[in-house]
């Protein structure tokens, strides 16, 4: 997921608050991809990394065995039982269908037809997985969320946009926070601000790093949403615009001091210095 490395920068060096949101989210991304991108600081002896994958489900490589087996010879037998490895379940013997049944695809063939598949073989199969859905709570299957964050990277537009409805209707409210900011660098700027209003009217703060860098976005109806996005998120935009226009060329400072000056005057931000 394209997002994962910019959260983990977030989780290494933003500030305390920053930290904790970018915790949040990660630990909402599909465990395996999470640790995937892990693997090599852990690998490396950094520890505090496994405090992001603690408790989540994982796959039983034989990478993340092999880190167990290191911590328990460690001595950090605390951090071992944390890594929750599963080998996986064995297949359940298929049972044939009586003659002349209509075959309906189970979920697995599915979710391969919406990760492989043609646009209208996407459409259908996410079209049928919410057909199953029915509208129940939120779906915490982690095979549905890694193929709805791939498709938010599609080719074709409208799959994008399917695959966020998708996240939308079948998971939970962070995990489709987190899809949402896939989409802010979207080449379709149409696209791009309509992920810039869902974020910034939910007020989702591990997004306003990249509302401000949006500023300095090509199209100028991009860069327009952004503004009015930060202003919406008030106060928590402000350290990051104040980190900006310090670093910014004198001829750019006045996109990222002008919000400033708004967000003082309305008394959602701090006097600008």
């Amino acid at each position: 997921m394209p997002l994962i490395p910019l959260l983990l920068g977030w989780w290494e060096s933003g500030p305390e608050g920053l930290r904790t949101e970018a915790a949040r989210a990660l630990r909402t991304a599909p465990p395996d991809v999470l640790a995937d991108h892990l693997r090599p600081r852990i690998e490396a002896g950094g520890w505090g990394y496994l405090d992001l994958v603690t408790g989540l489900r994982l796959l039983g490589s034989p990478d993340m065995r092999c880190v167990r087996e290191r911590l328990r010879a460690e001595g950090r037998d605390d951090l071992a039982d944390g890594l929750l490895l599963d080998e996986g379940p064995a297949p359940a013997p298929r049972t044939p269908a009586p003659a002349g049944a209509v075959r309906r695809p189970g979920r697995a063939e599915l979710l391969r037809l919406a990760r492989a598949g043609g646009p209208e073989q996407i459409r259908r199969a996410l079209a049928r997985l919410v057909e199953e859905h029915g509208g129940r709570g939120p779906d915490s299957d982690p095979a549905l969320r890694e193929v709805v964050g791939e498709l938010l990277t599609h080719p074709r537009p409208g799959v994008r946009l399917h695959a966020h409805r998708i996240s939308r209707t079948m998971l939970a409210r962070p995990v489709h926070l987190l899809h949402t900011a896939v989409l802010l660098d979207d080449p379709q700027p149409d696209i791009s601000r309509m992920a810039i209003r869902t974020l910034s009217r939910a007020a989702w703060e591990p997004a306003v790093p990249s509302l401000v860098a949006l500023l300095g976005h090509t199209h100028p109806t991009v860069r327009r949403e952004a503004a009015e996005g930060l202003l919406l998120m008030g106060g928590p935009a402000v350290p990051a615009l104040r980190h900006a226009a310090a670093r910014a060329r004198p001829d750019k400072r006045s996109r990222y001091t002008g919000l400033l000056d708004r967000l003082a005057a309305t008394g959602d931000g701090l006097s600008t210095p």
